[in-house]
């Protein structure tokens, strides 16, 4: 059995489980597509973000849905030019930002990636950091489960590692200042960096996210 086959389990008992809260538009996450995740080399990198949004009263696979489509959707397509801005970062590739080349190969970078979401239910189209909270709390267990199954090298938070941290309690490591973007959990490298939404220009977090991991390797060498 594979990782997602696992993942799926654990998605079907989450479910129940918010189906017995009265929860509604469960919305599974995990690994997009579980071949190309194991094939490449490192860094595997996971998105952390907050929650998804559908109107389908039977909700919907995300994962499924990015790598059955023919090219990804707008901020889906901003997340394949930050995971190769870190692939680039790890490998000693530190080529200049070139849009074109970037767009050519947008699907299969994405179909590198795993993602998993805080809140799988009743997802809203703006986010509120305490609902946020209460899921992190009432599904710490399942999340972190999550987490293990994916053992990504790299989570990338959207502008919520807080929320990771009370998943991860005592096993995520960092230094707790304001300014901080950077922590470890055992030999995952985490990196607290923007929501994908945000307005700031592709080639500005190209080059941020290449320099933010080039202060990862001299601050804790490559864990993976």
């Amino acid at each position: 059995m594979g990782k997602q086959a696992d993942i799926e389990l654990l998605m079907d008992s989450w479910k129940e489980k918010h189906r017995n809260k009265g929860y509604k538009h469960f919305i599974r996450d995990g690994i997009v597509c579980e071949e190309q995740w194991e094939k490449q080399q490192t860094p595997k990198v996971c998105y952390f973000l907050k929650e998804a949004y559908t109107s389908n009263e039977n909700g919907y696979n995300l994962v499924e849905d990015l790598h059955d489509c023919e090219q990804p959707w707008t901020m889906w397509r901003k997340i394949a030019i930050w995971t190769q801005a870190i692939h680039n970062a790890f490998s000693q590739n530190m080529c200049e930002y070139d849009e074109e080349v970037l767009r050519s190969h947008e699907k299969e970078i994405i179909d590198r990636i795993a993602v998993v979401n805080v809140k799988k239910s009743n997802g809203e189209n703006s986010s509120n950091y305490e609902d946020l909270e209460k899921y992190a709390i009432e599904d710490r267990a399942e999340i972190k489960r999550e987490l293990e199954i994916i053992r990504p090298d790299i989570i990338v938070c959207g502008n919520n590692c807080s929320l990771l941290k009370i998943v991860l309690g005592d096993d995520f490591h960092n230094e707790d200042t304001w300014d901080n973007m950077l922590g470890l959990w055992k030999d995952t490298l985490v990196i607290d960096y923007y929501h994908p939404a945000v307005h700031y220009p592709n080639r500005v977090n190209y080059y941020a996210l290449m320099s933010i991991c080039d202060v990862a390797k001299r601050k804790y060498g490559t864990p993976f």
